[in-house]
């Protein structure tokens, strides 16, 4: 049986992976589509953004494989708590995977439109952008929640100091609420998910160095 401290280092890599790629993929490969005039730029970077899209559903897969590395040691705790963490790891992966289908239908409108410049394309493309928006939101509210409930687990059976989670928790709390906002008409306030960025990374150190304390019992 592979300890409980080699597993959380194990997971610790896998966020550590997930940091390193996010920021290029999201912030830079994908923003000729995801900006509002992406019918005029996706276009020119149809290579760039079809790898971006095959490396989100890599991260996407990610976050699955760090609910399954976590399983044996979370069920040890809870099978229930286990189980959801998996479950919601792969409902996250299913809205990534839409997310997908929405951004590669927008690269196609952006191709269509430097081949024929057809007008009535800004029209689909204003909608196109406005789906994007919500299927992204739906996708990321999907994906802070999954951090909720692995720091309730962190939190709940003290495989980190309990402080440190409890914080997590908090955090994830908020930015769970901050990315949920616009699918009901609000706005987004982007500084409401830098403390989930800042504890998170406190916890995937944790983790790299010192791995899940030893936990048998359940609940």
């Amino acid at each position: 049986m592979i300890s409980a401290r080699r597993t959380g280092r194990v997971v610790g890599a896998l966020f550590l992976i997930q940091l390193v790629l996010a920021t290029p993929v999201y912030i830079v490969l994908l923003r000729p589509v995801t900006s509002l005039g992406f019918l005029a730029t996706a276009s020119g970077s149809a290579f760039q953004v079809r790898l971006a899209l095959l490396l989100s559903l890599g991260l996407g897969a990610l976050t699955l494989a760090i609910a399954i590395v976590s399983l044996p040691v979370v069920r040890r705790c809870s099978e229930t708590m286990g189980f959801t963490l998996l479950a919601l790891s792969v409902i996250n992966l299913s809205t990534l995977a839409l997310e997908s289908v929405v951004l590669r239908s927008m690269l196609s409108l952006s191709l269509e439109y430097g081949r024929t410049g057809a007008g009535e394309l800004q029209t689909l493309g204003g909608l196109a952008h406005a789906t994007w928006v919500m299927a992204h939101h739906t996708n990321v509210t999907v994906a802070h929640a999954t951090v909720f409930v692995f720091n309730w687990i962190l939190f709940r059976f003290a495989l980190v100091p309990r402080g440190l989670a409890a914080l997590g928790m908090a955090a994830t709390l908020l930015s769970t609420t901050a990315v949920a906002l616009p699918l009901l008409g609000f706005r987004f306030v982007f500084p409401l998910i830098m403390p989930t960025a800042l504890t998170q990374l406190v916890i995937m150190l944790w983790l790299l160095i010192r791995g899940f304390e030893e936990r048998q019992e359940r609940p």
